[in-house]
């Protein structure tokens, strides 16, 4: 393996926490805390959910098959599966929160480019999730489907991926635009700068996990076993193994 895959992905994880970090300050300090009351607290959870989410955890659950290439790759596939779906109960809690918050100030939903595009792209995610479930993990389709589907699964996991982060850049600049007034004298105050700064190490760490998932000499390499336990039709299949030596899948 190429000797800058551990550093690219410590810098990644790096990038992850520093957007966490700013993240937090951003939302919890700068714009003023968090609160269930229809407040400009009550529209901090969805900044909060949907970056934790759609960026970081989307990112890290994409990089799963790449991380641990010790863990079967079952394993692998449940991991993914598990951080894909948190992502998807955190981004409905985000779309709650802002609703509430704009129904609260008698604001109208869904009225700007940043959020037509972050809708579409949760609702995409989503059904990509269920799409993923079905197909790959229960009922889990025939080794042929799964074959068919996979190069649109990982495409569409990468252009969700890509659409997040435009969503999180547009939302950003959205939230500084409509909410930040700029004391005389001063460029920047602390919502503006903060702001720009994470928006700067969103995009790091997007192109750092699109260089691990695309390049080729990173991917998961599959062994045998893996290969014929894959060709189950249905999961929870069972291998048995003939007289002959020959392995066979037994019905569950």
């Amino acid at each position: 393996m190429d000797k800058l895959f551990v550093p690219l992905v410590i810098v990644s994880q790096i990038f992850a926490i520093a957007i966490l970090v700013l993240l937090g300050i951003w939302t919890g300090v700068t714009l003023g805390g968090f609160a269930w009351d229809g407040s400009m607290k009550h529209f901090n959870f969805h900044p909060l959910l949907m970056v934790l989410g759609m960026v970081i955890l989307n990112g890290d659950g994409i990089l799963v098959f790449r991380l641990f290439p010790m863990f079967s790759k079952y394993t692998s596939k449940l991991i993914h599966l598990i951080l894909q779906g948190i992502v998807v109960i955190m981004g409905g809690i985000a779309l709650k929160a802002v609703f509430a918050y704009q129904n609260a100030n008698n604001w109208d939903n869904v009225h700007t480019v940043h959020s037509w595009v972050g809708f579409t792209t949760y609702l995409m995610f989503g059904l990509q999730w269920i799409c993923g479930f079905l197909i790959f993990f229960f009922p889990k389709l025939s080794e042929d489907y799964r074959g068919a589907y996979m190069p649109l699964h990982r495409y569409f996991g990468l252009a969700l991926f890509a659409l997040a982060i435009v969503s999180a850049i547009s939302g950003i600049q959205e939230e500084i635009m409509f909410h930040t007034e700029v004391p005389k004298g001063r460029k920047y105050n602390d919502r503006q700068l903060i702001g720009d700064i994470m928006g700067l190490v969103i995009v790091a760490f997007a192109l750092i996990v699109g260089y691990l998932v695309t390049n080729k000499e990173y991917q998961r390499k599959e062994k045998p076993l893996e290969n014929d336990d894959e060709k189950q039709p249905l999961a929870g299949t069972e291998m048995k193994q003939t007289s002959s030596g020959s392995i066979q899948a037994a019905d569950p």
